[in-house]
Formats: C-alpha cells, sequence, structure tokens
C-alpha cells in the first residue's frame, strides 16, 4: 500500500491531468481508503459569460427600429436613452451616438447607451 504522501501527488497529479482532459471543467480526485485507488468526478456547470456579439451601426435608425434589429441578433440587454444632441446631421429623433461603438465585440446582455438628434 502506498504511503499517505505518495498517494497526495497521485490523487494532485490525476486532478491536474484530468482537468486537462475534461476541456476545462472542474475535476474532483477522492481517494478510497480500501483500495487505495483514485477517481474522478466530473462536475459541469452552464457557462457564465453570455454570448458576444459585434455591435451594429444604429446611427440614423429610430428607437423603434433599433430595438427590434438589436433582438433579432440575440441581444437581451437594455438601452439606456442619453441626453439629445443639438449639433447633429442626422434628423429629429433619429440615433445620433451609441455605446458601445459599432464594431465593438459586447455581451449578449450588455447596456447600450443611444443619444437622439435633435
Amino acid at each position: 500500500m502506498k504511503t499517505p504522501r505518495t498517494l497526495v501527488i497521485a490523487a494532485s497529479a490525476a486532478c491536474i491531468v484530468g482537468a486537462c482532459a475534461t476541456g476545462g471543467k472542474s475535476v474532483v480526485a477522492t481517494e478510497s481508503t480500501v483500495s487505495g485507488t483514485v477517481t474522478q468526478t466530473i462536475v459541469s456547470s452552464p457557462p457564465t459569460r453570455p454570448h458576444d456579439l459585434v455591435m451594429p451601426d444604429l446611427r440614423g435608425m429610430y428607437w423603434t427600429d433599433a430595438e427590434p434589429a438589436l433582438r433579432t441578433v440575440g441581444w437581451t440587454g437594455v438601452l439606456e436613452k442619453a441626453p439629445d444632441l443639438t449639433n447633429s446631421p442626422y434628423r429629429p429623433n433619429q440615433i445620433a451616438a451609441q455605446v458601445p461603438a459599432p464594431g465593438q465585440v459586447i455581451a449578449s446582455d450588455a447596456m447600450i447607451t443611444l443619444q437622439f438628434a435633435r
């Protein structure tokens, strides 16, 4: 029978190798006092980060067009309205500025801030 020190090293090695073989999922190594063998249990959990999206260019659109367009690509976040812009090349009530900027990668549940032309 292996000494406890050797068994702990074997359990640690099994845990590291097991984690690599499971694609990064958690691995728990346990010790059986009867046989001295090491077993592994794979514990999986859903991803904690939502899917990423590329922020579309919403400038020139109206609120009633922008929100459905975002929902169509899988966005589930909240739209926030910032103060209107007075010196803008856009027509009144068109989106004149946005945060995040077009082309940025955002989480599907990210908050989007819009400014409208006055």
